[in-house]
């Protein structure tokens, strides 16, 4: 397992690192753009972050990485269970990128609220969540190239759904974060992601192997 997860790292550093960059100045762009209340590029770094297990297994299942593990004394579920790991670490990564950004917002601005942190981390965490929870279960069922149209599918949901709250402004916080019980709010919808992840999680372990060629 520890050798499945270095190779990935391996990959991060040389295929995806760009996307790592690229959601660290999205966070930054986030900062400066709290001034208005907007946390849409702070939601778009998450977003980013989220596609990073996807990623991985486009060059695994381009590169035949299936053929070559099976002579590894691997399992499936390790296989497939280190593509889950990198995408809560994307999450964990996501949302710690996202604290930061608010904290350097709030001391600039201003302009911060609890009721905004809250609903920022909530969504930050749902997008990086989301599009594995659907997508990697069908690239092992299907393969990537077949599944990549659900992909295609999956950013223009998340875009739409990005585009609904940043335009909404208060008004759409308000109708999901309550000022009383935001943050039990928080712990249940997170608590319901991370399961669905669970599910989505042995689902692929299940299908692993199956791609139709």
């Amino acid at each position: 397992m520890k050798g499945l997860l270095l190779k990935d790292a391996y990959q991060m550093w040389s295929y995806t690192r760009w996307i790592i960059l690229a959601s660290v100045a999205m966070m930054l762009m986030g900062t400066f753009f709290m001034k208005e209340g907007s946390n849409f590029f702070m939601l778009y770094g998450g977003f980013l972050l989220g596609i990073l297990p996807m990623t991985l297994l486009a060059y695994d299942q381009n590169g035949r990485f299936s053929a070559y593990s099976a002579a590894l004394p691997v399992t499936k579920g390790q296989i497939v269970g280190g593509k889950y790991l990198i995408g809560l670490c994307g999450m964990v990564l996501a949302e710690l990128l996202s604290m930061t950004a608010l904290a350097a917002a709030q001391l600039l601005w201003g302009t911060v609220t609890v009721q905004l942190t809250v609903a920022t981390l909530l969504q930050v965490a749902m997008l990086t969540l989301l599009g594995n929870i659907i997508l990697l279960p069908l690239a092992y069922r299907l393969g990537y190239q077949k599944a990549r149209y659900a992909y295609y599918l999956c950013i223009g949901l998340l875009a739409s759904f990005m585009g609904y709250f940043v335009s909404s402004g208060d008004n759409a916080l308000n109708s999901l974060l309550p000022a009383q019980g935001s943050l039990l709010v928080l712990v249940v919808v997170l608590a319901a992601a991370l399961a669905l992840y669970a599910l989505s999680w042995r689902l692929s372990v299940a299908w692993y192997g199956k791609a139709e060629q």
